[in-house]
């Protein structure tokens, strides 16, 4: 499978977090990875984070970027750490970003992007497209 493109990793996010009605984690294992690598895009790689800050972390992610994933911070943070995005000590009370992130599935470009604003540029693009449809048409 080759490896998914800066613009189908934005195309995809824009689409998964700007589902109407919201979505809970996808079914397809290709769109789950978008959704966790683009979470832990928004973490310090070189940074170790205790679970709170962690929760606080993918909170954050969900009220920006994640806006219609209807999925808890906890459940996602499990997913990270089972999908091998991040690693839990053995105490269970810290956290780190794996150096290995999934570079079978995403150019390395990807790891440039800012979620954010991916999501804020596809919102800006969808309310401009809206404008030019309910605008009236020209009559000269």
């Amino acid at each position: 499978m080759p490896v998914m493109t800066v613009d189908q990793f934005s195309f995809r996010l824009a689409t998964l977090c700007l589902q109407s009605g919201g979505i809970d984690l996808p079914r397809r294992q290709l769109d789950r990875h978008v959704l966790f690598r683009s979470i832990v895009q928004t973490l310090d790689p070189s940074r170790t984070y205790t679970e709170n800050e962690l929760n606080l972390a993918i909170e954050a992610w969900l009220s920006e970027v994640g806006q219609n994933i209807h999925i808890d911070h906890v459940t996602l943070r499990r997913h990270l750490v089972d999908e091998r995005y991040l690693k839990r000590d053995a105490a269970g009370a810290a956290y780190r970003l794996f150096q290995w992130q999934r570079e079978d599935l995403f150019d390395p470009a990807v790891s440039g992007l800012d979620p954010g604003r991916v999501v804020r540029e596809a919102i800006e693009t969808r309310e401009q497209q809206k404008k030019r449809y309910e605008a009236p048409p020209d009559t000269a």
